[in-house]
């Protein structure tokens, strides 16, 4: 695979902010990175949902060692070990080319988050001594953080700079104890592993059964983006996807069932109890099947490909086929860059090589946390007693800008809401 087709580089060399080769790009991601948290609050109750995420997403963008100083000795339970890169070290140095905060104040650190509750905070702490994080808003706060350390080493310019707040307040309820014990999962790449792996610090040894739907196989420039994915390369490349991720599933004392299928027009879902679904679809025809297949609820979400406007999407909606027509649309004008880079590739015979580069979708790890996290939300506010439909999007750059939510419904839907 050549660099350009990383989707991490792919990103970057897109995003035309002076990298002429992607040389120059890996360059600035060759440097370590540390996580510091405050000690006492870096338990499996409180922020290591944020720290295993922020270092899962870190691993995966930058090639240095990731440092985590946060109190502890090992890592605790989590969906898959982190790699070898990533060490656990008390009272670590600060001469790093990245420092990442969580959770306490610190001069000479500019990435600092914090999160209690459903709240998110950048740039300072969060005055509180009583309510630990939820681990959907832990998710959330380390894909800000992971996109912002990408965003820092990379000169990645901040989106409407000026629309910057410092904190946001998740969209649903920190104390709501219903949560779904059965779900499938249509789609499990980048946003699908993403949504299994906050499942898996919700639910906390409760019961889960999960249907896991997906055409493809595991190819090596996956574990740049994709959070469950762990071990030898070997261990997961070339396998089937679903078969993979049910093992895992396994592990965490789940129930899964594995459907290799490509979904298309008529495909239902027949697993009896499966009543709600995810998906995690990166094209638009599968969304609007997905909609049709039985469903009593679905929840989906999406990631932008553009690092300079780096976009999040969600919805959340009943099998209406109006609704899903005009949410899901296709035909996307594509946008090809104009970076020096890409001209040199247009010089190729046949100009192949910037077609390759053009059609590679950008993305980095980090999208999939927000993603997911505010995907997460919607799943808990329905179960919670919300039976709207809604949709959602959010940027990761600058640091931290007020998210959009709306109540989608078409004039000749006939959707009727309780």
């Amino acid at each position: 695979m050549e660099s350009q087709e990383d989707r991490i580089i792919n990103g970057l060399l897109k995003a035309d902010v002076g990298f002429l080769t992607p040389a120059e790009a890996e360059a600035r991601l060759s440097q370590d990175v540390v996580i510091r948290a405050d000690p006492t609050r870096s338990g499996s109750g409180d922020l290591w949902p944020c720290i295993w995420f922020l270092a899962a997403v870190l691993e995966r963008q930058f090639t240095g060692q990731v440092v985590i100083d946060v109190g502890l000795g090992s890592a605790l339970p989590s969906p898959v070990p982190l790699s070898s890169r990533c060490l656990f070290i008390r009272g670590a140095g600060r001469d790093a080319g990245v420092s990442v905060s969580l959770g306490a104040d610190e001069d000479q650190v500019v990435i600092l988050g914090d999160t209690r509750g459903n709240v998110v905070s950048y740039g300072r702490s969060i005055d509180s001594t009583h309510q630990p994080a939820h681990p959907a808003a832990a998710c959330a706060l380390a894909g800000y953080l992971g996109f912002s350390a990408l965003a820092h080493a990379a000169g990645l310019p901040p989106f409407h700079a000026h629309w910057q707040t410092d904190r946001i307040q998740m969209p649903f309820s920190p104390h709501g104890l219903n949560l779904p014990a059965d779900f499938s999962v249509l789609g499990t790449g980048q946003v699908g592993q993403a949504f299994l792996a906050l499942a898996y610090f919700l639910h906390r040894d409760r019961p889960v059964s999960v249907h896991l739907v997906d055409r493809g196989e595991f190819e090596g420039a996956n574990l740049r983006t994709q959070v469950l994915l762990a071990g030898r390369v070997e261990d997961w490349c070339g396998r089937r996807k679903v078969d993979y991720l049910a093992e895992i599933c396994k592990r965490w004392g789940w129930v899964p069932t594995a459907e290799k299928t490509e979904i298309g027009w008529g495909w239902k879902c027949t697993r009896p109890g499966s009543s709600i679904a995810f998906l995690g679809f990166d094209n638009m025809d599968a969304r609007r099947v997905g909609v049709e297949a039985g469903f009593t609820h679905l929840f989906e979400c999406g990631v932008g490909t553009d690092f300079c406007r780096p976009r999040v999407s969600w919805h959340s909606l009943p099998p209406d086929r109006d609704l899903a027509k005009e949410l899901f649309q296709s035909g996307a004008k594509r946008r090809w860059s104009k970076s020096e880079f890409a001209k040199s590739l247009g010089e190729s015979p046949g100009a192949c090589g910037r077609v390759v580069f053009e059609n590679i979708e950008a993305s980095a790890p980090s999208f999939g946390l927000v993603a997911a996290a505010f995907t997460w939300a919607e799943v808990l506010s329905y179960f919670n007693g919300s039976r709207q439909p809604h949709s959602g999007s959010a940027y990761l750059w600058s640091p931290l800008l007020p998210f959009e939510r709306s109540y989608p419904v078409p004039s000749n839907s006939q959707l009727r809401v309780a």
